[in-house]
């Protein structure tokens, strides 16, 4: 009985130590900001300036695929990974990992809906926003964003990329559908709206 007694000790003291979040919201926020400023620098560096396409490749992680030279379109085959600059179908893309990619793989998000999906990461896990309701029309998906908490100021990766919050919808968009692009945001007062295309 002594030793039943110290075993459910040790057992209830470890679950008070065990933190419900491994990591703080308020760090995944930082790292995503973080990583969104060194793309930031590679966007600028290079003078990239064509909006990219979100795009699931074989290995099921999502990559930012930029088009060098004009815009024709998204990539219309499934493609590998294969460098920094990847050639799909005679068109040249530059390969950028955007900040969400290993969080929306995260095995909590393999059967959400996309909404579920983007409350998840945007709300619980990154504290980004206070919270997301979605709209679906054809090949459009509109995002309302409550109270946005990120306060980067990344021209560049905003207009070739979208904000941090439209870059993680886009890739969450992509892990379901395949293709996806930011195409519009508008900020008001406590308030962002992102219409994003689906390909």
């Amino acid at each position: 009985m002594t030793a039943l007694g110290i075993g459910l000790t040790v057992l209830g003291v470890s679950i008070l130590l065990t933190p419900t979040h491994p990591m703080p919201p308020y760090a995944v926020r930082a790292l995503l900001e973080g990583a969104t400023l060194n793309i930031e620098a590679l966007l600028e560096e290079l003078n990239i300036t064509n909006k990219g396409y979100y795009v699931k490749a074989n290995d099921g992680r999502v990559y930012a695929l930029i088009p060098i030279g004009s815009d024709i379109g998204p990539p219309r085959e499934e493609f590998e990974l294969k460098g920094f600059v990847t050639k799909i179908d005679d068109r040249k893309y530059i390969v950028v990992v955007p900040p969400s990619t290993e969080i929306i793989r995260a095995q909590e998000l393999s059967e959400a809906s996309f909404e579920d999906a983007l409350n998840y990461v945007l709300v619980d896990i990154a504290e980004l926003a206070e919270s997301v309701e979605s709209v679906s029309m054809e090949n459009h998906v509109i995002v309302s964003i409550k109270k946005p908490r990120s306060r980067l100021a990344s021209w560049r990766y905003r207009n070739v990329l979208g904000s941090l919050e439209a870059s993680i919808a886009a890739s969450l968009l992509a892990k379901i559908y395949g293709v996806a692009r930011v195409v519009d945001e508008v900020d008001r007062d406590h308030e962002k709206i992102i219409t994003l295309e689906v390909f």
